[in-house]
């Protein structure tokens, strides 16, 4: 859906009824605002990059296994070796 909007005087923007229904952005909420280039701008809702940055990382760290970590078992070996010198 496009519409058509003006900035004011101040450089502000209203967002219409209908795009903010299309986009479940209430009254009030925080945007993100960049520019994307020349006569273009995207506005985020940050809770949205936050639900995709979540799923990235959900994704990326699937079957993952601490103790399989080399820092980990580095770690564990230091610990065994620190104790038997202590013993």
């Amino acid at each position: 859906m496009a519409e058509i909007v003006r900035l004011d005087k101040k450089g502000r923007l209203v967002l219409p009824k209908k795009i903010r229904e299309e986009t479940r952005i209430s009254v009030d909420t925080t945007l993100i605002a960049r520019a994307k280039g020349e006569g273009e701008i995207e506005i985020i809702d940050p809770s949205i990059l936050m639900t995709k940055a979540q799923s990235i990382g959900a994704k990326k760290l699937a079957g993952w296994r601490e103790g399989a970590h080399e820092a980990t078992k580095l770690l564990t070996k230091l610990a065994e070796e620190s104790r038997n010198e202590t013993a």
